[in-house]
Parts: C-alpha cells; sequence; structure tokens
C-alpha cells in the first residue's frame, strides 16, 4: 500500500483473535492481493524483551473431527501449545518469529481416521502439529518499505477457517505461504504497492496428494492516485497461478481492477475494487468472470474492532476433476472489550461456489455444481492479569453442496487457560 498524509492505507487481514481455535488467516487469494500474514503479537511485560514464552491448555469436544459426511467421529480432546516468540526490532526494520508445538489427546482414536473406516479403538491417542510464522519489515525511507512474511503449518484437523478455495477436508497436511509487499510513494499523490504470494499445499494421504497437492503463484501491481485527501483511486492487475504436482488440473487467471480507497473516519477505512477476470484452464478452456472485492476496517472507539471483507474471483477447489471454482467469499472478525478484564470476539466466514460447466477437466462433471461452506467461532476471554488469560467459546462448521456426499457439519466447543511470560 502507499501511504502517507494524502493517501489513504488499504485494510490489512483480520487480526488474530484470542481464544479462538485458530488464527483466521485471510484467504490467500487474489482478493487479499498477497498481503503479508498478521503482525506477530508482542509480549505482554511492561519492559520490552526479546523473547515471549506462551503455553496453552485447553480442554474441547468436536462431534466431527474427521469432518466426514460418512461417518463422522466425535471426541474429547485436551490441547496443550507450547510456544516461544521472538522480536529483533532496530530504527528501520523488524524481525519476528513465532513457533508453537501443539500435542492433542484425543479420547477418541477413530476421531483422526480419514479414511471412514472403524477400528474399534477407543482407547485414546496422541498427534502433533507445527506452526511456524515469520515477518521482516524493512523502512528504506519514509516512502519506501518491505514486507516479507513466511507462514508454515502442519494440520492434522482439517479447517475451513484455513481455506483458500480448497475446504482441506481430506486429512493432514502442510500448508507454507512465502509473501512480500513492496509500498513505495513515488510522490505526495501517486504511490504503488507490488506483492507476491507462494502457496504450496501438500498432504499426508498418497491418494489425496495424488489430486490435491499444489503450487500456487499469484502476483499484482497497484497504482494509487489522491483525489482527495480522503479519498484515493486504486488501478491494477492481479495475475494467479495454480498446477498440481500429479494431475493435469489448475488454471492461469489476469485480472484488472480498479477502485476508491475512502477513509471515511480516523477510525474507518473502505476499499472497492471491481474489474473483471480472464481464465485459461489446464485443459484449455476459457472464462471471462466479473471481479470485486470490499475490505471494510472499522475501529469502534477505544473497546472494539470490525474488519469485514468481501470477494468475487475466481479460486481453486478440491472437487478433483474441475480446475477451479468462481467463490463468492464473506469473512468478517469483531472484538469487544465488555470491561478492561472480559473480552468477547466473533469471526466468521461464508463461501459461496459454483463450478460451471467449462471449469470441469477431461470432458465430465456436472453441468453447475454448487457448494456453500460457512465457520463460525465465538467466545469469551478473561484477562486475569498480564501473564494469565482464561478462554471458552464454541464453533460451528459445514458444507452444503449439490453432491450429497460433500456435505458435513462440524460443531464444538471449548475452554482453557492460557499463560504468557
Amino acid at each position: 500500500m502507499a501511504s502517507d498524509a494524502g493517501t489513504t492505507p488499504e485494510p490489512s487481514t483480520p487480526a488474530s483473535t484470542d481464544g479462538g481455535p485458530a488464527e483466521m488467516a485471510a484467504p490467500a487469494t487474489p482478493a487479499a492481493m498477497a498481503l503479508p500474514v498478521n503482525p506477530l503479537a508482542g509480549d505482554a511485560s511492561s519492559s520490552r524483551k526479546f523473547y515471549t514464552l506462551t503455553a496453552s491448555l485447553r480442554e474441547a469436544y468436536d462431534d466431527n473431527v474427521n469432518t466426514s459426511h460418512y461417518n463422522p467421529q466425535s471426541s474429547f480432546e485436551t490441547e496443550l501449545s507450547p510456544s516461544i516468540l521472538v522480536d529483533f526490532p532496530t530504527p528501520d526494520s523488524d524481525f519476528s518469529a513465532r513457533y508453537t508445538f501443539d500435542i492433542t489427546y484425543y479420547s477418541n482414536a477413530n476421531a483422526i481416521n480419514y479414511n471412514g473406516s472403524n477400528n474399534n479403538n477407543n482407547t485414546g491417542t496422541i498427534e502433533y502439529t507445527h506452526e511456524f510464522i515469520a515477518q521482516y519489515t524493512h523502512a528504506f525511507s519514509d516512502r519506501f518499505n518491505l514486507n516479507v512474511a513466511e507462514d508454515f503449518r502442519y494440520f492434522l484437523e482439517p479447517s475451513i477457517f484455513e481455506s483458500v478455495g480448497t475446504n482441506y477436508q481430506n486429512g493432514s497436511y502442510v500448508s507454507n505461504v512465502l509473501n512480500g509487499t513492496l509500498n513505495s510513494q513515488w510522490t505526495p499523490l501517486f504511490g504503488t504497492t507490488s506483492t507476491y504470494s507462494n502457496t504450496i499445499i501438500r498432504y499426508d494421504n498418497a491418494n489425496v496428494a495424488l489430486v490435491q497437492n499444489s503450487i500456487e503463484n499469484t502476483g499484482s501491481q497497484a497504482f494509487i492516485f489522491t483525489i482527495i485527501p480522503k479519498i484515493s483511486l486504486s488501478i491494477g492487475a492481479i495475475g494467479d497461478n495454480i498446477t498440481y504436482d500429479d494431475v493435469a488440473r489448475g488454471y492461469t487467471t489476469y485480472t484488472g481492477f480498479a477502485g476508491p480507497i475512502w477513509q471515511v473516519l480516523p477510525s474507518l477505512n473502505v476499499l472497492v475494487r471491481g474489474g473483471g477476470s480472464y481464465t485459461e484452464t489446464a485443459q484449455n478452456q476459457t472464462l471471462i468472470t466479473p471481479y470485486a472485492a470490499v475490505s471494510i476496517d472499522w475501529t469502534l472507539g477505544a473497546r472494539s474492532a470490525l474488519s469485514f471483507n468481501y470477494s468475487h474471483e475466481v479460486v481453486p477447489t478440491d472437487i478433483a476433476n474441475a480446475d477451479a471454482e468462481t467463490a463468492d467469499r464473506i469473512s468478517t472478525n469483531f472484538r469487544y472489550d465488555i470491561t478492561p478484564s472480559l473480552s468477547s470476539h466473533l469471526q466468521g466466514i461464508l463461501t459461496v461456489a459454483t463450478i460451471p460447466s467449462v471449469l470441469y477437466n477431461y470432458g465430465g462433471g456436472f453441468s453447475n455444481y454448487t457448494e456453500n461452506d460457512y465457520a463460525l467461532d465465538t467466545g469469551l476471554t478473561y484477562h486475569y492479569n498480564s501473564y494469565l488469560d482464561l478462554n471458552c467459546g464454541i464453533t460451528l462448521s459445514g458444507v452444503s453442496a449439490n453432491i450429497s456426499t460433500s456435505d458435513y457439519t462440524r460443531n464444538g466447543a471449548y475452554f482453557g487457560i492460557r499463560g504468557t511470560y
């Protein structure tokens, strides 16, 4: 983004939510414009130190851990998540990184069998996941700055909150996102934003990996012109390409857009983009679709904040005999501090996806496949002091499609304790 006194910054990705099941990542699709991952949280102590140690212990119940339509498995879970964050600021740069090691005990061992089998083993099992996030920022001057981010995650349980078009409901997988943003303010009235993002997905299950392992590259260039002090015009283009390792599916999309960036209030930023996309599939089919994106960031006083994002675009799909899907996606994140010690959060995502016949490969498939995905997480966090939090909440998610075998619902509840030093 290009930003100074005469240019309104473009909204950032939603902030993470304390107490929720996971950070709600902005979809790594063209609408996200390859934005960097969320800034890593600072430490809780009053005196700044270069490291922060965190540990959380959570008890949870999940009624469909394997995200299955055929054989949903419920389980009680005990989750321990130690984490370390390091931060090394300098006058012009900052490097921060966080590693989290998650240990989860499932009371029902069947809950993590993604092939739908039942081995009658209910003695429990322990599984492990990993997360590493790093971010480097550097200001070359007051007018030029660079942000580079790395986000590596190994998931055991599928999570619709991490969806980037593919639902990831086929077992454990690795997601690695590397992205960068260069913001340049060439004159007081003109600036540019250049972005690049690389997303790699790898599944553990060999059969799933055969049709779902992929590499996606997204680049964008935006030119921002200040019209009046509070309103700027953004014009640009996006290139998005995804290929799959072992099957001939995927696509390349070229998008052109234009729209205003409006600082309605000092606490309210609105970005609107409209345009069109031209898509070439791996099967040499072509498709022209409209493109739209809306982003709202609103700080509602000192105690609350709201972010809202909408996009209509071409995104990857987990339907194995299709190259892509068109999707309307709404995501929101709301935080409210009820008292200085008690805060609440509400985050949700809804995707309405369609696969027109031209996006099916090998000449087969449905004439018009539709799928609705949703997820919601809401809860409370009690801040006992600057080092100790208690949290609880519920999660609801599911898929409704015109292929019944793709349908599922997945709901749960959790409570836990989190310590930070």
